[in-house]
């Protein structure tokens, strides 16, 4: 029994060790730290470069998106305008419009003549 409790003992102090041991800045003055300091730095670096690259290309998402919506809701727009104009482009239409406006226009009751002009060689 005494030698259960010795060895929770040991244990606990192992844990608290090690948390000391971090906490208390023992961990970066070590052997093993102190010698790979350059590939620590080097690493910390492609990790801060891989952040900012990934956050970038996040804004870039977002402004695609927030442009093909734009987009989107500019041909809808398109649409309307151009089935409207053809709406109001129609014989029928225009001539409505004409009348309301008490227009001396009139739909010609005659057909349109062609003219054919002969060239000499």
């Amino acid at each position: 029994m005494k030698e259960n409790n010795n060895t929770k003992e040991g244990k606990k102090k192992k844990k608290v060790g090690i948390v000391s041991y971090i906490m208390g800045g023992r961990l970066f003055v070590s052997n093993i730290i102190t010698k790979n300091a350059l590939l620590l730095a080097l690493i910390a670096f492609y990790a801060f470069i891989y952040v900012s690259n990934r956050y970038e290309y996040e804004q870039e998402l977002l402004r695609i998106d927030r442009l093909t919506k734009q987009r989107d809701k500019l041909k809808n727009n398109l649409l309307t305008l151009k089935s409207e104009f053809s709406y109001k482009s129609r014989q029928t239409e225009i001539e409505k419009f004409l009348q309301n406006r008490d227009s001396d226009l009139k739909t010609p009751s005659k057909p349109t003549y062609s003219i054919k002009i002969k060239e000499d060689k």
